[in-house]
This record gives C-alpha cells, structure tokens and sequence, in this order.
C-alpha cells in the first residue's frame, strides 16, 4: 500500500468516527454581512450624489437625500436633483436635515443660513431665523409622543406651536446654543444633545436635567430594550438621566461613532471608513463592511426593510438575501454536495476537505482524499470518488474500492445504485462501470454514432427503478439501460438539450437538464420545458421536485422555482409556457451552476431545505418559508417628451398642435429589486388591452391623432405584487385648422359641390348630346323624305304622266291597253307608299304606349288592300317603352306584316304582342305558303334586306328573332325583348329632379 493511499485510508477511518460519533457542536464563525445582505453601493461614477447627510421616506415612497450639494430624490434606477418640491423651489440647495411625517408630505432643514421649509398637498410652509426659529443650520427635526414638530438648530432647540416656532433655552434648562438632536425614548423622556453634554427631562414640562455621563457627547441612539446611548466620536456610552450613587467616571462600552437599529433590533455601528452589524441579542460583533471608503453619516431602512447608509462617498443599500451563503472560513473549490442523513448538506472538494454543513455553518469537517463527486443511496450510504478510489461509508463501516488500472488518475463523474446492491460508475474518458461484490466490470461503449464520440462516459447517471439506468452524454444524447437491452433518445424523440448535464426522477417522473434547457419524459420521448416569453432554462446541472410538487432548477441564470400547478400544466397542455420565478445575485446568489463537474449542483435536504453549489460557495434556502415583500410599489407618471421637449406630467395637459409621436416616462417606487419591478400600461383610445413593456419605465406612441388621451400604469414588485391603484395622465393633441370636424365638413361640401358642378356639366354635355342627335336625326329623316318628295316621287309621277299619255295613245279595249293601265295602277301604289314613307319620315311617332293603335291602323290598312284575315292580339299588362326600343319593335313587326300580307298569299295573318314581366314578345303568324329552305338557310333573299334589317334591330334591343316556317301551317317570325332594355322604369322623384333638363 502506497503512502497516499495509507494517508486516505487514515483519512476515511477518520471520517467515519466524525460522521457518527463527533458532536455538531464546533464554535462557529461569525455571521458576515455580506452572506445575509446583498451589499448595493452607489458612487460619483454612477451619478449619484455624494456627501448624504440624512435620508427620509416619503409616505409616497420616494426615497429623499440631503446632501451638501442639494436635494436629491431616488426611485432605486434614478436619482434626481430636486430644487423644488412640488413646484415650490427650496430656500436653499444646502440642505442638511429631513424628516417624512407619516400623514405625508417632507420637512426640509437647511445648513447654509439655516431655515426649514414644510411641503405637503401642493403647498409649501418656509420658517426662517427671527420668526422663532433658532439661527443657523438645522440639525434634527423630531417628534414628540404627542404630535409636537421639535427641531435642533445651531442657536438652540425649538418647538412647534400652531404657525410658528418658540425656541426652548435656558428657561428650561438648557445652554443657549449648539443643539445637536433630539430623541424621546419609550418613556416619553426627552433627550437633548448639546455641546455641553447631554441634557434630559421627563415629560415637556418639566425642566432639563444633566445626563450622566457629562462631557461633549453626540449621536443619540436608542436601543430595542429602551436604553439611551451617546458617543463622543470614538466611543459609545450608555446614558442615564443622573449620575448613580458613587458612580466612578463612565467607561465606553462600544467604540464607533453612530449607532443604529435596524426594526429587528440589530445594531449598525459606524467607523471610520466602514461600519459593523450586531445581531439582535447578540454580543457577537459582525466582521466589519467596506462602504466604497467613504465616511459613513447618515442611516434609514425603508418601509421594505432595506437598510440605506449614506456616506460621503455615495449611496449605498443592503437587502437580505433569499438566498443565504453558507458562514464558512474555508473557500471550496468546486464543491460536490450531498444529503446529509436527516438534515444539512455533505460537502468536498478538490482540495481535500469533506464538511458536514448546516444552516448554521459547518457543524463538522473531515480531512480525506481530494472529490470530484459525491452521491448518497437511497439506503443512506454515501459513496465519494476521485481520480484514484471510490469509497464509502455505511453505520460506521468504511469500504475502499481503487480504480481499475485503466482508470486511473482519470476522475469518478457520477454514480448510481445498482440493481442487486452494485454501483455505476462513470470515469472520465474510460466510460460506465458496475462495481459489484468488489469487483470493477467495464460497460461495452454505446453506439453512438456521432463523430468524435471515442471517449464516451456518462455526464450524470440516475436510477429509472427495477434495474433501469439513465445515463445523460454530450452532443445531446440519453440512454436507457434495461438488462441487456439499450435505447437511445436523441433529438429525433424529442431531445434539445445539448450536453445532458444532469437527470432527476422522482414520483416516478424524469427530467433532464442540460446547456440548452430542460425535458421530461412521457414514456416515449422527450418533451421540453419552456418559460414566458420563450424562457429555455439554460444551463441546469440540478433539479428538485420540493414536497408540494415545485420544481426547482439551478442554472446558468440563478436559480428557478415552478410551481406545482404550473407544471401539472405544462405536462397537460402541450407548449404551455409556464410562469416561474428567478433566484439571482439579487438574491444572495453568489457564482453559477457547475457546467462539467462536480454535479449535481442542486440537492434537496431530508430538512426540506435547497442546497446549491457553485464554483466556490455553498448556499441554500428553505423553499417553504422564502421572504417575500409585501409592499406594492407606487406608480406615477415622471414626465412626457417629443422629441427633446419635455413636459410636467399635470392633469388636462395640451400638448402642441400636429403632435403625432411621444414618449411617457414612469417609474415605481419598490426600492428591493427595482431590477425586477414589472409594468404594464395603456392608452385609451389608443391600446385595446394592457401592454406588457417587462420591466422598461417608458412607453413610446406613434401616429396618434388629436383627440383626448388617458395614460394609464401599474407596477408589480419582485414578487409579483400589483399596485392596484394606477398611475393616471390626461393630456389631448388639439387639431389644426385642416384636422377640425369644420374642415372635414367644408372639404366634405367642397367636393360634394365640386361634383354636383361635374354632374351638372355632364348632364348638360349629355342634354346637348341627346338634342343633337335627335336634331340631327330629324334633319335626316327630312333630307330623306325631302329627297324622296324631290326626286323619287318625282321622277315617279312624270315616268307615270308619259306612260298617262302613252296610254291615251292606245286603242280602247285592247291587250296592251289594258297592260299598261294595270301598270299605272302598279305605280299609284307605289306612289302611294312613297307618300306614306315620307310622311312617316316626316311625323314623330311616339311608340312608347301606341305600339298596339298602329299595329292595328296597320294591319286595316294592309287588309284593305290584300285579301287576307288580320287580328290584333295583346297579352299581359300594357307598360310603357323606351322610345328606341318601341321603334324598333314597331318597325320588325311592320316589315314582318308586309311581308306576310305581300308574299305569303295567306288567308290569315295574326300579330300577338305579349307583355310579361321579364320580357316583351312580339309574333306574327300566317297560314300562308312559308319561305323556301334555300332562303332560312341563307337567313335573306338575295337583293331584299327586309330580313336583314329585322336582324339588326333585334340586336339593338337586345332581342332575338326567329323564324320558322311550319309544314302547311305558314311562317312565324318572333322576337323577344329583355325587360331591362325595352321597358322605361318609373324614375324616383330625386333623380326625376336630376335628370329634368334631359327632357
């Protein structure tokens, strides 16, 4: 055996008689500030103030500091120099003293020149010297048990009296300057410092006292049991209203310059450069704080429990951690950690050092070899690895197991029982073991496919139950053994984790974490979680199920805990993104989890308490009792801005005319973590429901119209406390000239008017249009009959005047006599018909409602001269024509008769004119001989155009016609109209008014 292992075997031995038989009773080390408080400190570099000389709370939230160079406002992003307080300026900017009533509003004491000045509602109160107030700066304001303003100042104390200040000297006792503060313990004594010593009295009216101990005492300070103490700079004394009986000169109790109480009763004593805290109770002294070397002068904790020092160096703030550092001289390196049996954390490194940790502290510490990683069996046994043996220790009894020779100086990465009583074993680069009965069996390498994968070992291993193993690799992969049987999950089964860093079952549910995020698994594959707004969860080398069902995961990012009810979710509806919460450095977190190793990061206690490691620290919470704050945060509306010109947030604020962009600053009064204060807002008029800007305190609006507007806000603290009562701004965009409902009206005429002009100048174009076409087809129909009077008619009588003679010139009685009179009576028929064209030509004819009067005049008329039957039958309820289409109509009918009259040698022809109310008909029939097939096939006999002009007029009507001829039975010739373009609709009295000037 090798000296080494001899030591570790030493070591091991003496770790089992520590682990049960050494009490967990070892002094431990001092509680430091910096392991219950996260220390926030604020500089020049950081644009804060600097020089605080005292801090104050308003009742609205606002955190109020007086400096040597003017008074300043802080909402914990931002601080603002205030030279006036509600639009009334300051006497001074020199201020030196505050102090916030509870009912509201700020007393402001000045330095430079002295003076007070009250602020409340709007208003403004200014007391200056000679008016009561003693002279010089103002040093303290306090008040008393019974509502009464007191005020320290250089020249002496005064009090309060209705409107006005009465100065308190030595009528009562008092030296007549130098008054340094004011203080009333439980008792209602009142305290004085002045800088002759310390002066008290029991109530107000009686006179003041020297306290004891005399001397140049300041910095009144009262204690949680009721005692009074004071400092002359160096050191504290505990005050007495008189000198005991034989008392012997005063000893300092404490040294420091200011003391302070927190409201849990612990006390801040400054120093020279830095300040310390005692617990309540407690006689331990913290170890002393750093304060950026700055002199600490002024102290305040804020209505959330946050203490505030100032310094005159800047600000700074310590808020207790959720999550608590372990108080521990010893820094780890990379620590494993492990459930210690019952309760606490077992805890080793690479240095060689294992710990037995509790809330508390260590509570016992054993010196063996050097871990890499640590697991504790559900039978209780903890088992440690290195890079040279794997041992453990069960009721007393240590077992040592070295590494197979192949595995040496190659570090253990995780274990896991085995079914049967075994151990896996997963060493770096070698790959998976099963320790058994002593004996080491190496695992064949997976198949693993992917390219570089020669050196695979497990990054975390867990117990599936019934002799199931999951075992977690790089490159994004898990593996299930069962017996002898291997199945593989990767990211075609769901898997986007990356490098698996760590496995969790509990309940029979697994989860994995790894770089990428977090899964569990369903029976059949692998589904991720995700947070709002696409949170991944990044990093998770640990994980815990609490016994309510939360699940907690240590990340890259801090640590975060889901709920139970928003789990169930997750796992019910798919792609659900859950709600969670985030555990960071604003919380006491201090480093992240471990990305390789030693893992798991994150375990959870038999206690129920969370332990985390990360690469040098150890901390821990308890789930079930996490500090919360209770305090919404107020909201107000800071300001509003286009472009570089800013605005005072009044109520009925008017922005300038053609304001079409903004921007609306708002802040929240939550000094904790202002980092997480949450908002959401909304416009009326403008945002149909509230937007969620996440924690940003402006809101940017574009395209807005004028109109009247409502700004309304809400903020939520750290721990999702809503304010309910908004944060509210009115303010209206006025329109211009062209954007009023005036202009809007007259553009509206204007166009109206500018296109009635348009219809008006149309409807005259086409009034003249129509005129003309009617003159012009009048002057036509003249030119025709004047041409057929002149010319044709003419030249038909004189042809008829010869032929008279010619006739004169033949015999009586004979042949050719009688041929030439039958053709003098051809030609008088002739005659007669021109006649009847021209006057036809000649008279306007209204077809309109006389289509069935001049089918029958004509119909007589044609009877007279042919020896054939005619009837007239109408159909359906006469309306009235357009006037083309009734022409149209009469003319085909016409042409039809004729035809049927002349060349059908019918004995009767019939005309039936029906009117429905989708069409017109019109149908003239003869019993007559009927066309030959030659002349319907051609539809015209060549040299006549009858036919062909009732062909096209059908088409001008939209008609059709057809003709038919039936065997022995004669011809039919049919037309029918659409309604729409035959029948004149009733127009409405408006567009009758319109179109009057068409007539």
């Amino acid at each position: 055996m090798t000296t080494a292992r001899a030591s570790l075997l030493l070591h091991a031995a003496a770790l089992c008689g520590l682990l049960w038989c050494a009490p967990a009773s070892a002094q431990q080390p001092a509680v430091r500030l910096q392991e219950q408080y996260t220390h926030t400190a604020w500089g020049a570099l950081d644009t804060a103030p600097v020089d605080i000389l005292n801090i104050a709370q308003t009742s609205d939230g606002w955190l109020w500091l007086a400096t040597g160079t003017g008074l300043y406002r802080f909402d914990g992003r931002r601080y603002e120099r205030m030279d006036s307080v509600e639009g009334h300026a300051l006497l001074s900017s020199n201020v030196r003293t505050l102090y916030a009533p509870p009912e509201g509003g700020l007393w402001v004491g000045y330095r430079m020149g002295g003076g007070i000045s009250y602020f409340h509602n709007g208003q403004a109160r200014h007391f200056v010297a000679g008016q009561g107030l003693p002279s010089g700066a103002i040093t303290s304001i306090a008040r008393g048990p019974d509502g009464v303003l007191w005020v320290a100042a250089r020249d002496g104390l005064a009090r309060l009296d209705g409107d006005r200040f009465v100065t308190i000297g030595a009528e009562a006792g008092l030296p007549k300057r130098r008054a340094r503060q004011v203080l009333f313990d439980r008792s209602g004594r009142q305290w004085v410092a002045m800088q002759a010593g310390i002066y008290s009295r029991a109530d107000t009216r009686s006179p003041f006292q020297p306290a004891w101990p005399a001397g140049d005492l300041s910095s009144l300070s009262l204690a949680p049991d009721g005692t009074v103490w004071a400092s002359d700079v160096d050191n504290y004394y505990r005050m007495q209203p008189s000198a005991p009986d034989g008392a012997a000169a005063a000893k300092p109790a404490l040294a420091g310059n200011n003391m302070h109480y927190d409201r849990d009763g612990n006390m801040w004593l400054f120093r020279a450069g830095g300040m310390e805290r005692r617990n309540a109770g407690s006689s331990d002294t913290a170890h002393q704080q750093d304060l950026s070397g700055g002199l600490p002068q002024s102290f305040f904790q804020d209505r959330e429990g946050n203490v505030w020092i100032g310094t005159s160096a800047g600000l700074n703030r310590f808020r207790r951690n959720r999550l608590l550092t372990l108080p521990l001289q010893t820094i780890f390196n990379h620590p494993a950690i492990a459930p210690v049996n019952g309760g606490g954390v077992w805890a080793g490194d690479r240095i060689g050092a294992l710990h037995a940790l509790g809330p508390e502290g260590e509570r016992r510490s054993v010196l063996s070899g050097h871990i890499s990683a640590l697991y504790r069996d559900p039978d209780g046994v903890l088992w440690a690895g290195n890079d040279d043996e794997v041992w453990s220790v069960d009721s007393g009894r240590v077992e040592r197991y070295p590494l197979p020779p192949e595995a040496r100086s190659y570090e253990v990465q995780a274990m896991s029982r085995a079914a049967g009583g075994g151990l896996w074993v997963s060493i770096v680069r070698e790959g998976l073991y099963l320790l058994k009965n002593g004996e080491w069996q190496r695992q064949p390498a997976l198949p693993l496919t992917t390219p570089g994968m020669a050196d695979q070992f497990p990054t975390c291993l867990t117990d599936g139950g019934n002799g199931v193993l999951w075992a977690g690799y790089i490159r994004n992969h898990i593996v299930k053994l069962e017996g002898g049987t291997v199945t593989m999950y990767g990211a075609e089964l769901g898997l986007e984790l990356g490098n698996v860093l760590t496995m969790y079952r509990n309940s029979g549910q697994l989860w994995a974490g790894g770089e990428r995020g977090v899964a569990w698994f369903n029976g059949e594959r692998f589904v991720p979680l995700h947070g709002r707004k696409g949170e991944t969860f990044r990093g998770v080398s640990g994980i815990a199920v609490t016994a309510r069902g939360d699940l907690w995961l240590f990340g890259t990012e801090g640590l975060t805990r889901i709920s139970a009810e928003q789990v169930a979710l997750a796992r019910r509806l798919q792609g659900h993104e859950v709600e969670y919460e985030r555990f960071d450095a604003h919380d006491g977190l201090l480093g992240a989890a471990s990305q390789l190793r030693p893992m798991p990061s994150l375990v959870l206690g038999d206690d129920g308490l969370l332990w985390m490691a990360t690469a040098n620290r150890i901390n821990w919470i308890d789930p079930s009792r996490i500090v919360r704050n209770p305090v919404p945060p107020a909201v107000l509306v800071q300001g509003l801005a286009i472009g570089e010109q800013h605005y005072t947030p009044v109520q009925g604020l008017q922005l300038p005319k053609n304001t079409s962009s903004l921007r609306l600053d708002y802040t929240a009064l939550s000094l904790s973590v202002p980092e997480r204060v949450r908002f959401r807002y909304r416009l009326d008029g403008v945002d149909s429901d509230w937007q969620d800007p996440g924690t940003r305190r402006q809101a940017f609006y574009t395209n807005l119209d004028p109109g009247k507007y409502r700004f309304r806000v809400m903020a939520a603290n750290e721990d999702g406390v809503w304010n309910l009562q908004e944060a509210q701004l009115d303010f209206s965009i006025p329109p211009t000239f062209i954007e009023t409902a005036w202009f809007k009206v007259l553009c509206t005429v204007g166009v109206g008017l500018l296109l009635w002009i348009a219809y008006r100048l149309r409807l005259q174009h086409v009034t003249n249009q129509l005129r003309r076409g009617l003159e012009d087809r009048a002057d036509e129909r003249e030119r025709i009959a004047r041409a057929l009077h002149d010319t044709f008619l003419q030249s038909v009588q004189g042809l008829m005047l010869r032929v008279q003679t010619l006739l004169k010139r033949l015999p009586p009685g004979g042949e050719a006599y009688q041929l030439v009179e039958k053709i003098l009576n051809q030609a008088d028929e002739v005659l007669a018909e021109g006649r009847e064209q021209v006057s036809g030509l000649r008279k306007l004819a209204s077809y309109q409602h006389d289509l069935p009067r001049l089918f029958s005049e004509l119909g007589q008329q044609l009877r007279e001269e042919h020896a054939a039957d005619f009837a007239l039958i109408v159909t359906g309820q006469l309306a009235g024509l357009k006037e083309p289409a009734g022409e149209h109509l009469y003319h085909i009918g016409r042409e039809a008769l004729l035809n049927a009259f002349r060349h059908s040698d019918a004995c009767r022809i019939e005309l039936e004119l029906g009117y429905a109310q989708d069409y017109v008909t019109l149908q003239v029939r003869d019993d007559g001989r009927g066309i030959s097939d030659e002349v319907l096939a051609a539809g015209e006999l060549p040299g006549h155009w009858g036919l062909i002009g009732m062909r096209e007029r059908a088409v001008k009507i939209d008609a059709t016609l057809d003709l038919w001829c039936r065997p022995g039975l004669g011809t039919v010739v049919e037309v029918r109209a659409p309604a729409a373009a035959v029948y004149q609709r009733r127009r409405g009295a408006l567009r009758r008014w319109l179109m009057r000037e068409a007539a």
